[in-house]
């Protein structure tokens, strides 16, 4: 129930952090977040979201939440760039996942989990607001997606100088470049070793 929109407050940007727990049982945040997104043009502040975060701004832009049957979690979970086509190795722990589906017009997903096909981030078609279901902060890596926050410190100027600033030509621009890597025509291949020591296990770590 935070007034983050009060002009008693200046800041140079919104950064919505991780959870855990259920976004639909933060009504009261999820206003407070809105409250950001229908702000005046002129005041508009940047916003950036990680793991509960970008199901906050999701839900603050219109769009529904749902419990995932088993959660992402683990060092390795695929994450695919919509702007570009890169897939990136990330860091995840959450139960719950923002349906894509369900986005008002003006928005867009920004990332898609390649194993499951849940959305993994979202942006503003022409709003400095974006999230990522994932987390670009993990200090043990993988850092494939670091260059978000680097997105955010340049919207952050921007907005300060009251320049324009094009959210997906800086998310594309940041991003690091694809690599030239010939697709393997392999079709087939015999896996021969011993598996995780149990379930928990084998979704945090590789064998």
């Amino acid at each position: 129930d935070y007034d983050v929109a009060s002009t008693e407050y200046k800041y140079d940007g919104a950064f919505l952090s991780n959870g855990p727990g259920d976004p639909a049982m933060v009504p009261e945040t999820v206003a407070s977040v809105k409250s950001l997104l229908d702000g005046a043009e002129e005041d508009v502040k940047p916003v950036f979201g990680i793991c509960m975060g970008n199901q906050l701004l999701g839900r603050a832009a219109g769009a529904d939440t749902y419990k995932l049957p088993y959660g992402n979690r683990g060092q390795n979970q695929p994450a695919e760039n919509m702007l570009t086509g890169a897939c990136y190795i990330t860091p995840q722990n959450h139960g719950f996942a923002l349906d894509a589906k369900t986005l008002p017009e003006g928005w867009m997903e920004l990332f898609r989990n390649k194993n499951d096909g849940s959305n993994e981030g979202i942006a503003h078609e022409s709003k400095p607001f974006f999230s990522a279901q994932f987390h670009p902060e993990a200090k043990c890596g993988p850092t494939d997606t670091s260059f978000l926050f680097d997105v955010f410190v340049e919207a952050m100027e921007a907005s300060k100088a009251k320049a324009d600033f094009d959210l997906k030509a800086s998310l594309v621009s940041h991003a690091p470049p694809l690599l030239d890597v010939p697709v393997p025509t392999v079709k087939k291949v015999l896996l021969l070793g011993s598996g995780g020591l149990s379930i928990g296990q084998a979704g945090e770590f590789d064998y």
